[in-house]
């Protein structure tokens, strides 16, 4: 039951005192009618009103609370970053998937995305140095026509880079987030991908 000013006067009034005060939201405030409410509940009065009327004053005194914890100095990080919303993010599964089958580079552009909604400004500009790293082995790859199976293997180890060692250092391995759409991300890699490699093979004979 709350605790608060109204308890000890209100439960000396009847019931049909209580349920007065319950649904008169135009002369007392949340805070005495969910008092009333809490009491009629605790005699047995359970009816649609009363458990509906309930519910609604209940959510509004918890969304009351967060707002003023997370306004509040004092509060730790901890219990503030509870009441906040999930992130919605890219998932890791989702780019080590798009790093192998297409690219290392795409897996970075959703991890950047990642980093930027998070405000990671430090994160996101190390990912940037690894996707200027990675442009240079492939033209490496290129100029010394490297086995095709090498390119693969660099795919591989540039995926796990970014989901096991930038993903786990900056967003944690335990994060819990909301899963952020992957169709969007994943037809931009297939307008992109498809074009590009009918060309490659058309200009070099394969088509």
């Amino acid at each position: 039951m709350t605790d608060n000013i109204f308890v000890d006067r209100f439960k000396k009034m009847t019931n049909e005192e209580l349920e007065a005060i319950s649904f008169n939201e135009k002369v007392y405030t949340n805070e005495a009618r969910l008092t009333a409410l809490d009491i009629l509940k605790s005699r047995g009065l359970n009816t649609d009103a009363i458990n509906k009327t309930h519910s609604v004053l209940t959510a509004k005194s918890i969304a009351e609370k967060n707002i003023i914890i997370n306004d509040t100095p004092n509060v730790s990080a901890g219990t503030r970053s509870k009441l906040k919303a999930l992130p919605e993010l890219y998932s890791k599964s989702l780019i080590l998937a798009i790093s192998i089958l297409f690219s290392p580079l795409f897996g970075s552009v959703l991890l950047i995305y990642n980093f930027k909604d998070s405000k990671l400004k430090k994160a996101r500009n190390h990912v940037i140095l690894f996707i200027i790293g990675y442009i240079f082995i492939v033209v490496l790859i290129s100029l010394f026509s490297l086995n095709s199976n090498f390119a693969l293997i660099i795919n591989v180890i540039g995926a796990f880079i970014l989901t096991e060692y930038f993903w786990n250092t900056y967003l944690g391995k335990s994060i819990e987030y909301k899963k952020r759409n992957w169709a969007k991300p994943v037809l931009i890699i297939l307008a992109i991908t498809i074009p590009l490699t009918y060309f490659v093979l058309k200009s070099g004979g394969a088509l």
